[in-house]
C-alpha cells in the first residue's frame, strides 16, 4: 500500500493526525494539523539580476563561504541556483534552513545581497510532512 521508502513511524504519525467526517457517500479527511514528527524548515528564495554570471565574481567566495558555514553549523540543509530546465544562466537560488533566524541572517550577511546580485528575496515556512528517512 505504501512505498517502503517511508518509515512506518512517519506513516503512522501522519495517519493519526487525520480527522474523519463521514457523509452518506464520501469520507472526508482533514489534514489541518502538523504531525509531531514533521520538521519545520524555512525556504529562502532569491531572484538574481539577468547578468548574474558576469557580475557575481567579486562576491561569490563570500556567498558560498557563508552558506558552507551555516551548513557546518547544521542551520542550512541545502542551497543552489534555480531557473528553467537546462538553464545556462540561473534566475535565482533556493536555500533550505532549519530556523527562521538563520535564513534572515543569511540574507543580512550575504555579499550577493549587499553587492546587488539579488534583486528580491522571500522566506517561507515549509512544514515537511513526508521525507526519506
Amino acid at each position: 500500500m505504501f512505498s517502503t521508502s517511508l518509515g512506518r513511524t512517519t506513516i503512522l504519525a501522519f495517519l493519526s493526525q487525520q480527522t474523519t467526517t463521514r457523509s452518506s457517500r464520501n469520507v472526508i479527511r482533514s489534514f489541518s494539523q502538523t504531525t509531531p514528527l514533521a520538521a519545520t524548515n524555512y525556504l529562502l528564495r532569491y531572484e538574481y539580476i539577468p547578468d548574474v554570471l558576469e557580475k557575481r565574481g567579486p562576491f561569490r567566495e563570500g556567498h558560498i563561504g557563508l552558506a558552507k558555514k551555516l551548513v557546518e553549523e547544521g542551520k542550512c540543509l541545502s542551497g543552489g541556483p534555480t531557473g528553467e530546465p537546462n538553464m545556462e544562466v540561473p534566475t535565482g537560488a533556493l536555500f533550505v534552513f532549519t530556523d527562521l533566524e538563520s535564513a534572515e541572517l543569511y540574507v543580512k550577511e550575504d555579499p550577493y545581497v549587499s553587492g546587488g546580485i539579488v534583486t528580491s528575496h522571500s522566506i517561507e515556512e515549509w512544514n515537511v510532512v513526508v521525507q526519506k528517512e
